[in-house]
């Protein structure tokens, strides 16, 4: 049986506590086998002792991790779940404003990295081809590989180590090179996708091919662009800062993704 380890990185305070506590609620409710997988909850510099104790009451383990410097975009600190010492066969590398809807087991590899295709592109084909030229590596020729969307990550063992070594690398280079001529100006506009595109060209450098993840991994709760989505069955939600008041995912008007955000918001009443 492979062996998972199912982990995310959040900060401390109400509003990671609350990303957090969802996804490994609806992992336990809705995610069948994963629920059976090695759970790890990362929080940068402290975690709130009540919701350690909560999250351990659930089974999952809390960790704390110290943040890259200060000058580093904070989403950089998601490569550290890839620092984690622990016995796995794939590591399942989440952002934590996610739900899990239904058990996605059958869609991981030991053997084949997987993530979802970014349906938001920071950059147009220009820039990303001088992306990846000032940095000497070959761009991919399918135009979804790209632009390396890091929410959903599925890591075979093998890739890890050099893969985290050499995502931080690049999420320095490119911290550093943000603005530094014209080009860099425009780029350096979208500094909020640093780890991205710093995943972008860590696989790149590592030739690592990449097998996108299917649609229903890539429901986001933040738009009418989404239409498309209407019908799909999602694995996975990406709500954002798409909440309600007193703490629900918000609806989309998109009739079967919207059947999965009430179960969601059935579960954390609970």
């Amino acid at each position: 049986m492979t062996k998972l380890l199912i982990t995310c990185v959040g900060e401390n305070n109400q509003i990671f506590h609350f990303r957090i506590l969802t996804l490994f609620k609806t992992i336990k409710a809705f995610g069948g086998n994963l629920a059976k997988a090695k759970l790890l909850a990362n929080f940068v510099d402290d975690v709130d002792i009540t919701i350690a104790k909560s999250l351990k009451k659930m089974g999952v383990y809390v960790n704390v991790v110290k943040p890259y410097h200060n000058n580093l975009q904070r989403h950089c600190n998601k490569i550290r779940m890839l620092d984690i010492d622990e016995d796995y066969d794939v590591l399942v590398a989440l952002d934590c404003d996610t739900a899990v809807t239904r058990d996605f087991s059958s869609e991981i590899s030991t053997s084949s990295f997987r993530r979802c295709d970014s349906l938001l592109d920071p950059l147009d084909i220009q820039k990303w081809q001088y992306f990846y030229s000032y940095f000497n590596l070959p761009m991919p020729d399918n135009e979804k590989k790209i632009h390396a969307n890091s929410a959903v990550l599925f890591i075979p063992k093998k890739y890890v180590r050099s893969l985290s070594t050499s995502w931080l690398h690049y999420a320095n280079l490119v911290n550093d090179t943000f603005f530094s001529n014209d080009k860099w100006n425009k780029i350096g506009q979208h500094k909020y996708y640093t780890d991205q595109f710093a995943l972008s060209l860590a696989l790149a450098d590592q030739n690592i091919d990449v097998n996108l993840l299917p649609a229903e991994f890539n429901i986001h709760i933040n738009g009418s662009y989404q239409s498309w989505a209407d019908q799909l069955h999602p694995y996975i939600l990406s709500y954002h800062h798409n909440i309600t008041n007193d703490w629900k995912l918000q609806t989309t008007g998109m009739t079967v993704p919207d059947q999965y955000i009430k179960n969601v918001n059935d579960c954390l009443i609970q």
